[in-house]
């Protein structure tokens, strides 16, 4: 059984990210070596300019993110890298620009859909197999804010996760014909799961400038369903009235489906969405973990299933499988992650905030 390595860091912004950097410092390189490899492919930008692009996100984060930026001072002193290596381990998404073959099937149930009332929220996390090692789980033990928990590749400072105020967040990644220069996602999606209430979390979304575009599926131990379609000009969201949410990789916002870009390179987000849209439909009233592990299991559709394998015929740099598999049972503060393709690898539970206060 594969696990994820768990790193606990809490202190101050560099203290934290200092804790974490020496701990992961083998995977960032590694990370690092990849993604000059993946940058380059998919934007021709080659080293020297990959990390001069990455710099120009610093004063963002300054302005907007202080603490994270002295994180990622404290993670690039802890793995004897640079800042500008950080950051572009951190800006991944938005170097890259077009991404192939889609990323990523999210689901969310209510407490009127799930079994026993309860709250939950999953999604498979696919990505580059030229991207060697695994992701990391993140623990942050924080004194004025939530603890979190988040999946993450070694050297982010978040992606996927839930924190002890009882929220949870998944990503999928959008294209948009819109273009602006704004924060990286994964800096907002850190900033979010700081966040105590599901309206400031939202509000977090919506104040900074973005990027790129992204998918951003909330719900919170209360009850509440909340879908965000970003772009960096523009917004919108979804309410979870069904009791069920589910989300892939196109725009379902009739306002923004105009500017999609993506549609012309996935052929699996529409199939995809369609699946996961019915299967979750059908199990109304009893959605479950293990009802939402059935889902992201399917292999309906083959190469372009909610469950991804990698296809060889494709260029090496281009490959993508199931990175990750995660279920966050928000009401019970567990995460149920897989590492790897759900339909080979058990469950790794955890309950990371048993003894928050």
């Amino acid at each position: 059984m594969k696990q994820f390595t768990l790193i606990s860091v809490q202190g101050d912004p560099f203290e934290r990210g200092y804790q974490y950097g020496a701990r992961a410092a083998g995977s960032i390189a590694a990370n690092m070596a990849a993604y000059l490899r993946l940058i380059e492919f998919h934007a021709g930008l080659r080293s020297e300019a990959a990390l001069a692009a990455a710099r120009g996100f610093a004063p963002l984060v300054e302005a907007y993110a202080p603490e994270l930026l002295e994180e990622m001072r404290g993670i690039a002193e802890g793995a004897g890298r640079s800042l500008d290596e950080i950051l572009l381990i951190n800006a991944r998404s938005e170097l890259m620009g077009t991404v192939q073959n889609g990323e990523c099937t999210a689901l969310a149930a209510g407490p009127d859909f799930a079994v026993g009332g309860r709250v939950l929220l999953g999604q498979n996390w696919d990505w580059y197999t030229a991207i060697e090692v695994e992701p990391v789980l993140l623990e942050i033990r924080q004194a004025s804010a939530p603890d979190i928990l988040t999946l993450a590749e070694a050297g982010q400072v978040g992606k996927i996760g839930m924190n002890s105020a009882g929220l949870g967040l998944c990503l999928n990644f959008l294209q948009h014909t819109d273009r602006g220069q704004g924060l990286p996602i994964h800096v907002i999606l850190r900033r979010m799961l700081g966040c105590a209430a599901l309206g400031e979390a939202i509000h977090e979304a919506y104040r900074v400038p973005r990027g790129g575009s992204a998918n951003i599926l909330l719900a919170h131990a209360e009850g509440d369903l909340l879908d965000l379609e970003l772009t960096p000009l523009d917004a919108d969201f979804f309410y979870g009235d069904a009791g069920w949410l589910v989300h892939a990789n196109h725009f379902e916002s009739p306002r923004l489906r105009a500017g999609d870009a993506g549609l012309a390179t996935s052929m699996s987000t529409l199939a995809r969405a369609a699946r996961a849209r019915r299967l979750l439909a059908q199990a109304a009233g009893r959605a479950s973990v293990e009802g939402f592990r059935a889902i992201l299991r399917d292999h309906t559709y083959g190469a372009y299933a909610i469950c991804r394998h990698p296809d060889p015929s494709e260029p090496d740099l281009q490959q993508t499988a199931t990175r990750a598999s995660l279920i966050m049972d928000l009401s019970e503060g567990a995460l149920h992650v897989s590492a790897g393709q759900p339909c080979r690898e058990e469950c790794q539970t955890i309950r990371p905030f048993a003894t928050s206060a």
